[in-house]
């Protein structure tokens, strides 16, 4: 052609600079690393031949990013970088680089059969998962191979030292339509690894990311390390755990009976995800991990872990956030909304289809999760075990229904309970209210260590003001209605509370320290809520210790419990009355706890509640999902409170003004994210039910879409309030 340039280098990325041949060097050097660490695992559910399969992957990584040597692609880079443009009528907008690619894969040299090449051709053809990816126009790319890729081939081939056969178009009808490869096809398992592992090597190598950490250092043998130091055997439940390191394994155990120490045994020295409710919890587990256990090939994965690193002063943040975004670390902490996504079948949930395959999933407490989330992962167990990776679900209390479901579901799993006898809670239930109960909880708090668990925010906050009216100096407040800052002093405060042997005085919390909180109060004042969330308030309180006072040591509300019909499924709520009713004013044994709650969560007692339904209904649409019908953000959101909305009170809003006027001018996109970073500490997470309720008390905030700013009062010892009433919409902070 005339004019056209011949001397210049093919780029695959612009930020930082970056040939096709250096970027696709690091993905080779990457599945070698993979290959070492897992290869073993990975193959062992196809019936592919071992060295078949990795060299099919060798070539998909070589051949993924050809199709950039396309000139629009080249000229979307080379101005990027301030480059001369390459001389052609073509641009990047007509055609996607990973369309072409697969043409370029010399399949007759590598003797590929016509299922080879299929999976090869998919795998490289959908390995960027976009939206608005266009149908090809095959007379477009004919014109394009003709013009623009053929006069280059020896260039091309030189360059990235490759061998390039007759280029055709055919090999579209083995990629578009119903051509594509779903969980139906006879290919799926090895689809799911291919196309999963080159995303996986593909990000990690844009990135600068090593795809696994190489660590020969086991995390069973430094729980043994710290277990010894502290003169601790290993008991039952965690002899268990290591017995079944091959299996799938269900394990109740009491609070304090070492758990978290049997799943880092269990995992051996195998890549495993360790997954928990809540935010707090996983914080305290990835601490646990890395500080006390000593282990540091951990990672740490949430929406706002980074802050949490940032905050704890580790070095280098932002690399081990990636790192860990990128599936890096051999163990990750993390909220099953960074995973379990996979389930709905996501476009590019291969990603981490693929690496659950030859991993480990520990689920703690999953009695703590929505009827329709568990069933999403008991679906994805499902799917992991048919890949052969491995999962654990430790609890204290396990629904019999889950795990009959899985039971249904075929899967094969080794089951026990191991249940301490201390005995350590005496309950009375009592038809009175909390408030009437103020003078005996002020003096209690002289003392002791008193625990207050409410069903609700509002109705914390209420109790809170009401004992500060009473003359309670010693008393906090913990929800999750604070700004992050505040949220996480208080986090470490009532920790360190817990820890203080001579501490006394009152915390007022909502179900956010029901989950894997380490504290230890003396006396818990608490609403009736379901039996499951109830056994786990009752283990904030003599933890581990034996109680043998006549007085109870709990004490558990029914009189006007806040939050029943639309936090607690009301049916269930009653039942759980019903059943505890009976121990009322005894010692309550540990194992008594989880046969209530096994028998609470039985199809017999569930049969015809709204609980039950919301659980059989959520399993016949995930058996339904229409393969890549939704994105990984959309996924993702069901897996989160997807009622909620990011609130900032206006009062910190115009505060920080200056803040978001910098955040709306930056054009630095790193600048521009720290920026954001900062924001978001600033907003509070709300249900959307409340935008409604407080009508013009709130608005759009004009610097960011899908957040709003909120015109009622924060206070840094009560948090937001609510209340659309005139007390609670003085814009004013108590500082």
């Amino acid at each position: 052609m005339k004019g056209y340039q011949t001397d210049y280098k093919y780029y695959a990325k612009s930020n930082p600079i970056e040939t096709i041949k250096e970027h696709t060097d690091k993905l080779l050097e990457n599945l070698e690393i993979l290959k070492k660490e897992y290869g073993e695992k990975i193959t062992q559910i196809i019936e592919m031949p071992e060295e078949r399969f990795w060299q099919l992957m060798k070539i998909i990584c070589q051949y993924h990013d050809v199709g950039k040597v396309f000139s629009g692609f080249q000229n979307a880079i080379r101005e990027k970088i301030g480059e001369e443009l390459i001389q052609t009528k073509f641009n990047n907008q007509e055609i996607k680089h990973e369309q072409i690619s697969p043409m370029f894969v010399p399949c007759k040299q590598y003797e590929m059969t016509k299922t080879e090449r299929k999976l090869v051709y998919q795998s490289i053809y959908y390995h960027h998962e976009r939206d608005n990816k266009v149908h090809i126009d095959r007379e477009l790319l004919e014109e394009i191979i003709k013009e623009d890729i053929e006069p280059n081939i020896k260039k091309i081939e030189k360059e990235l030292q490759i061998q390039i056969p007759e280029l055709k178009t055919t090999y579209l009808g083995m990629v578009e339509g119903q051509a594509r490869i779903t969980e139906d096809d006879e290919l799926y398992k090895e689809y799911c690894l291919m196309k999963g592992l080159l995303h996986r090597l593909d990000h990690c190598s844009s990135a600068w990311i090593t795809v696994e950490d190489e660590t020969k250092d086991e995390i069973a043998d430094f729980v043994k390390e710290i277990m010894k130091k502290q003169d601790f055997k290993e008991n039952d439940l965690q002899q268990f755990a290591e017995k079944n390191q091959d299996k799938n394994v269900i394990v109740i155990g009491s609070t304090g009976m070492g758990k978290t120490e049997g799943a880092l045994l269990w995992s051996k020295n195998d890549k495993t995800f360790f997954t928990l409710p809540l935010r707090i919890s996983i914080n305290a587990i990835y601490d646990r991990i890395k500080e006390t256990i000593g282990y540091k090939h951990v990672g740490l994965l949430h929406s706002t872990a980074l802050d949490y690193l940032d905050e704890k002063n580790e070095e280098n943040e932002f690399y081990k956030i990636q790192q860990s975004r990128n599936l890096y670390e051999k163990i990750t902490t993390c909220t099953i909304d960074q995973i379990f996504p996979f389930v709905f079948k996501y476009r590019g949930y291969e990603k981490i289809y693929a690496t659950l395959s030859y991993s480990k999933v520990v689920i703690d407490e999953i009695q703590a999760y929505s009827p329709e989330i568990v069933a999403v992962l008991l679906k994805g167990l499902q799917m992991i075990d048919k890949l052969n990776g491995k999962f654990m679900i430790m609890t204290a209390t396990l629904p019999r229904i889950y795990k009959e479901k899985l039971q249904e579901m075929e899967i094969k799993f080794e089951y026990n309970e191991f249940i301490k006898d201390t005995k350590r809670h005496r309950f009375k239930i009592t038809d009175t209210s909390m408030e009437e109960d103020i003078e005996e909880i002020k003096e209690k708090s002289e003392n002791k260590k008193v625990l207050i668990i409410v069903n609700t925010i509002n109705k914390a906050i209420e109790l809170y003001k009401k004992l500060k009216e009473n003359g309670v100096e010693k008393i906090n407040l913990l929800h999750s209605r604070f700004e992050q800052e505040d949220r996480n002093q208080k986090e470490r405060n009532i920790k360190e509370f817990s820890k203080q042997q001579d501490e006394t005085g009152i915390w007022i919390t909502t179900q956010i320290v029901e989950a894997s909180l380490d504290i230890d109060f003396d006396i818990l004042y608490t609403e009736m809520s379901t039996l499951d969330s109830l056994f786990q308030r009752f283990g904030r309180c003599y933890r581990s210790r034996k109680y043998e006072e006549k007085e109870p040591n709990i004490k558990i509300y029914i009189k006007e419990a806040s939050g029943v019909g639309y936090i607690y499924d009301k049916e269930i709520y009653q039942k759980s009355i019903e059943l505890l009713q009976k121990y009322d004013d005894q010692i309550l044994e540990e194992k008594i706890k989880i046969d209530l709650v096994d028998k609470l969560y039985s199809k017999e007692m569930l049969q015809d509640t709204e609980f039950y339904k919301k659980f059989k209904d959520s399993f016949r649409v995930l058996d339904n999902i229409i393969d890549y019908d939704t994105s990984k953000n959309d996924a993702q959101k069901i897996l989160r409170n997807i009622d909620n909305m990011d609130v900032i009170p206006k009062i910190i809003y115009d505060e920080n003004l200056n803040l978001f006027e910098e955040y709306s001018i930056e054009s630095d996109q790193k600048k521009k994210y720290g920026l954001k970073r900062k924001i978001d500490k600033l907003f509070i997470s709300i249900n959307s039910s409340n935008k409604r309720k407080l009508g013009n008390l709130i608005t759009e905030c004009p610097y960011i879409k899908g957040k709003y700013i909120i015109d009622t009062k924060y206070d840094k010892e009560i948090g937001l309030l609510l209340e659309n009433d005139e007390e609670y919409s003085i814009n004013s902070r108590e500082l």
